[in-house]
C-alpha cells in the first residue's frame, strides 16, 4: 500500500491508480486498480453464480422498495436507515423460494410476512416498550380494512414517553403490497399495484389519561386484495409543541414506529 506525501495530493483515479482517503488516518491511499473486467461479469461462464446474486439482488430491491410505501407516512419517526434491515429480510425470505431456480427466486411476502412483523424503526425506544397497551388490530382482506383500538393510557403505567415534548399523536398506515417474483423480463416491478391510506390521531397532552378509542383505516381500491398480495399496518407515536400560533408542531426526532400486523 503506497501513500502520498505532502506536496503530491489528488484523489481519484490516474491511469492504473486509485487514489483515496481511508478513514482514521490522515494520509492519502494509492492502490492499483484490479478487479475482473465488466464484459467476463456480464458473459463468462466462470461469473454465471455473480450474475444470479446480480439478478435476485434486483429482486428483493423491488421488494423493499414496496414495502416501504406503506413505511411512508411513518418513516420520520425512523432514528436510522433501516432498509438494510429490510434487504436482509427480503433475501431470507428469497432463499426460502425452494421451486424456481436461483437467479430467479421469489420474494413471498404473501407466505413470509410474519417476518415483518414487529419490525422496529427505532431500536432505542421501540414502539412496544412506548405504548405496552395492548393495541389491538383487526384486519380484514375482504373488506380491504383495518381497525386499531388503542386502549386507555396511563403516563408511567402502560405508556412510557422518553421524550419530554408536552403533547403526543399517534400515526398510522395501511398498505397492500405484491409478491414479487422472477417473469420473461425479469422481476415484476408492479408498484401501481400498490395502495395505501394514512391516518393520525389527534393531539393529547403527554402527561394525562389517554381514554380508549377505535380508528379504522380503510383501502380505496376497486378490486379485490389477491392471494399474491400483503396488508401491513404501521404504526407510531410522535411529539409535539405549541407554537406561537396556537398549533401544535411534530417535532422531528422525537418519536417511534413500528410495523404492527401483517396479513
Amino acid at each position: 500500500m503506497a501513500k502520498l506525501e505532502e506536496g503530491f495530493e489528488f484523489t481519484g483515479g490516474l491511469g492504473n491508480l486509485s487514489a483515496y482517503r481511508m478513514k482514521g488516518s490522515d494520509k492519502i491511499i494509492l492502490r492499483k486498480k484490479g478487479g475482473p473486467k465488466k464484459a467476463d461479469i456480464l458473459h463468462a461462464k466462470s461469473f454465471e453464480r455473480t450474475r444470479d446474486n446480480m439478478t435476485e439482488f434486483s429482486g428483493v430491491c423491488k421488494a423493499v422498495s414496496a414495502i416501504r410505501n406503506p413505511l411512508l407516512h411513518v418513516k420520520r419517526l425512523a432514528e436510522h436507515n433501516f432498509t438494510s434491515q429490510l434487504i436482509s429480510i427480503c433475501k431470507k425470505i428469497q432463499v426460502l423460494d425452494t421451486i424456481a431456480e436461483r437467479g430467479k427466486r421469489g420474494i413471498f411476502l404473501s407466505q413470509h410476512g410474519y417476518m415483518l412483523s414487529g419490525f422496529r424503526l427505532h431500536k432505542k425506544h421501540p414502539f412496544v416498550n412506548i405504548v405496552t397497551g395492548p393495541v389491538v388490530c383487526n384486519m380484514n382482506r375482504e373488506t380491504k380494512r383495518a381497525v386499531i383500538e388503542l386502549p386507555r393510557l396511563i403516563p408511567g403505567i402502560n405508556l412510557s414517553l422518553p421524550w419530554k415534548q408536552p403533547f403526543y399523536r399517534f400515526c398510522m398506515s395501511l398498505g397492500v403490497v405484491p409478491d414479487i417474483i422472477y417473469e420473461s423480463d425479469g422481476y415484476n416491478n408492479r408498484s401501481a399495484e400498490w395502495a395505501g391510506t394514512k391516518l393520525d390521531t389527534a393531539w393529547h397532552g403527554a402527561t394525562e389519561t389517554y381514554q380508549t378509542q377505535i380508528f379504522e383505516l380503510q383501502l380505496d381500491i376497486p378490486n379485490a386484495i389477491k392471494d399474491s398480495q400483503t396488508l401491513i399496518l404501521a404504526i407510531g407515536i410522535e411529539m409535539g409543541i405549541p407554537c406561537p400560533s396556537g398549533e401544535i408542531e411534530a417535532v422531528k426526532y422525537a418519536g417511534s414506529a413500528c410495523i404492527y400486523a401483517v396479513g
